[in-house]
């Protein structure tokens, strides 16, 4: 079973975090909310309070198939801020797992140069924190095993654009049909 886990940091959007959490879980993965702020509960950008379901120590780099970072101000800047996140987001690259990003979230990607020579989307004035990318403007991006999403209004196309990647395109068109998304 492909696992997922999903940073929350405080201040993080939560339509960017549930509904990948959401159409990821209905996909057939094991989906874990991780909280970067030490505390079980993490409070989005709008007073939604989530309750994760795992820590950062318990993120394990092996088994996982993908790690995500939803956007939100100051959610994204909080993940970037953080030195444990960054760390965690280098091991996966290296092991040449699955990245994705939305919204702001993007630039944490760009901020560490992981982007240079990439095609990827993000939130309308973010673009230039993604040093060496090429700037498309789409609702979700794939590039290598990196997945970029434009904002909120994206959450459904970069969800499954996630499913696409993991498992094939006729699984994403499926749950895309399931799901009455237009």
């Amino acid at each position: 079973m492909k696992r997922i886990y999903i940073l929350l940091a405080a201040g993080f959007e939560e339509v960017e975090a549930l509904t990948p959490a959401d159409v990821l879980r209905r996909a057939g993965y094991e989906v874990f909310l991780v909280s970067t702020t030490g505390a079980p509960n993490v409070k989005g950008a709008h007073d939604i309070v989530v309750k994760t379901d795992v820590f950062m120590d318990d993120v394990d780099v092996e088994s996982a198939s993908l790690l995500l970072l939803p956007g939100g101000i100051p959610g994204a800047t909080n993940l970037l801020a953080n030195e444990r996140v960054k760390n965690l987001v280098n091991q996966f690259h290296s092991r040449d797992k699955w990245l994705a990003a939305i919204c702001a979230a993007p630039m944490i990607l760009g901020e560490m140069h992981l982007l240079k020579g990439k095609k990827a989307t993000c939130y309308p004035g973010f673009e230039k924190h993604l040093y060496g990318a090429t700037c498309v403007d789409r609702p979700a991006v794939t590039d290598g095993k990196i997945i970029t999403g434009k904002g909120i209004g994206a959450s459904m196309a970069f969800s499954l654009e996630i499913v696409k990647n993991l498992s094939d395109e006729p699984t994403a068109r499926e749950m895309k049909k399931k799901m009455v998304v237009a």
